[in-house]
């Protein structure tokens, strides 16, 4: 029997002709912007759908009226976006984090931002992904799913560098500053939290890196913030002195993450979950 999926399917070649562009050209918008075939067969050769080479002929329109390949695949994911559901994303998104495939990665976090804003891009397609990923590694000692977390990791921090946030901030608003523990290397949740209250219209600002008690004083002296948030994923990078520090200070701290569970911390902890530490913060 005659699989009619396949049937309606194209290899590069047949499309590179159908749309006038080199195999070359068609490998690069799938690595540089993540537009590309959505099958592969056994031998990892590409096959291009109908709606595949849809995308491709719009963005090869765009090309011809004068827009750049990256400002054309943005607006081609963006018009296919509405379409995709958020398990299909999350499919797309695994397969280009086990493949290592970094420029997909970021073109897929770009597009959700875009369509989805920070805080579902995050709880809805982002962390499952992680966890899923992260699961498999602890279970079965996966090093390629160890490659494939720091893949979607690393690369949906810098998906969060390129992003602006569409609403404005109140002027004068006293901003919450987010800051990792001196040791805390795991930053992404609470770096995507300070950018989901920036796509709110909260005033929030993530201090990257190990951020010194000194830093944080200027910090605090210039800004009055409303809170400086302490993220720590593990116990090890829970410092509770940097905590006394600062509060001694009258620097208003807040513990956030699970590595403090259980540590006598000062300031309220901010609540477990993503949506509910947002809540703090967007009422």
């Amino acid at each position: 029997m005659t699989d009619t999926s396949e049937a309606r399917s194209l290899g590069s070649s047949e499309v590179a002709r159908a749309l006038g562009v080199s195999q070359v050209t068609l490998r690069t918008w799938e690595k540089r912007y993540g537009i590309g075939a959505a099958q592969r067969e056994d031998n990892n050769r590409r096959r291009y759908t109908p709606e595949d080479v849809e995308r491709l002929r719009r963005m090869r329109a765009l090309q011809a009226q004068g827009t750049s390949a990256r400002d054309a695949a943005r607006l081609v994911l963006a018009r296919s976006a509405a379409g995709t559901t958020v398990r299909r994303r999350r499919e797309r998104l695994t397969e280009a984090a086990e493949s290592f495939d970094l420029p997909t990665i970021g073109a897929l976090v770009d597009d959700a931002f875009t369509s989805l804003g920070v805080a579902k891009t995050w709880t809805e397609v982002v962390a499952p992904v992680l966890r899923a990923i992260g699961e498999r590694w602890a279970e079965h000692d996966d090093r390629n799913a160890m490659v494939a977390e720091w893949a979607l990791a690393t690369t949906a921090s810098a998906a969060i560098d390129r992003y602006a946030a569409p609403a404005a901030t109140p002027a004068g608003s006293a901003p919450v500053l987010f800051v990792c523990g001196p040791t805390e290397r795991h930053e992404l949740p609470v770096k995507m939290l300070s950018a989901a209250l920036s796509d709110d219209g909260a005033a929030a600002a993530f201090l990257s890196g190990p951020v010194s008690v000194d830093v944080l004083r200027a910090m605090s002296a210039r800004f009055a913030p409303r809170d400086v948030v302490v993220w720590s994923m593990t116990a090890q990078s829970a410092d509770v002195r940097f905590l006394r520090v600062l509060s001694a200070e009258g620097v208003p701290v807040r513990p956030a993450g699970p590595g403090w569970r259980g540590l006598p911390t000062v300031g309220e902890p901010l609540p477990p979950s993503f949506t509910a530490a947002l809540g703090v913060y967007s009422s």
